[in-house]
């Protein structure tokens, strides 16, 4: 039994393939292999017409990348403009008023330092979190999801990394 098949094409397919085959440098046999083995990874439709080339495909999810990242660093910048700045100048008023020893103050420095570190990294926690629903839960796939969570749990863990 021979370990090779014939195929039936119409003239205009044989002449694509023979454009096809030297466009490519390529015999009708390694042609149809490599075409057979592309649609076989790519999972591309070649009924499709519509179907995505790879290049534009890649290209479409660059802008959406990018759309997502310029999207983050807005957000970073106004978590940092309506939380973070605001409550460090809180932070250093209250330390100049404690440093000038109004002497009514309830709280020492040391205190006051140790409730605003708990503060800030609440926080912080919960810009990370901000994130990860913003980003992951709607944008991305699923494996990125996992990730996310362990970077999370490992910034919200520091000592046991």
């Amino acid at each position: 039994m021979s370990d090779r098949k014939s195929l039936s094409v119409s003239a205009g397919t044989h002449q694509q393939l023979e454009r096809l085959g030297t466009k490519f440098g390529l015999s009708h046999k390694d042609l149809i292999a490599v075409m057979a083995q592309y649609f076989t990874v790519t999972k591309v439709d070649p009924r499709d017409t519509k179907a995505d080339v790879p290049d534009v495909a890649l290209k479409k999810l660059t802008e959406k990348v990018d759309t997502l990242d310029k999207r983050m660093i807005g957000f970073i910048r106004e978590q940092e403009k309506e939380l973070l700045k605001p409550i460090l100048s809180e932070v250093k008023a209250m330390r100049t008023q404690i440093g000038q020893g109004s002497g009514s103050s309830a709280i020492n420095a040391e205190q006051l330092e140790e409730q605003l570190t708990s503060v800030v990294e609440a926080i912080q926690s919960l810009i990370r979190l901000s994130f990860r629903t913003a980003l992951v839960d709607n944008a991305l796939r699923p494996e990125y999801k996992k990730q996310t969570d362990e970077l999370i749990q490992q910034q919200n863990e520091p000592g046991k990394r």
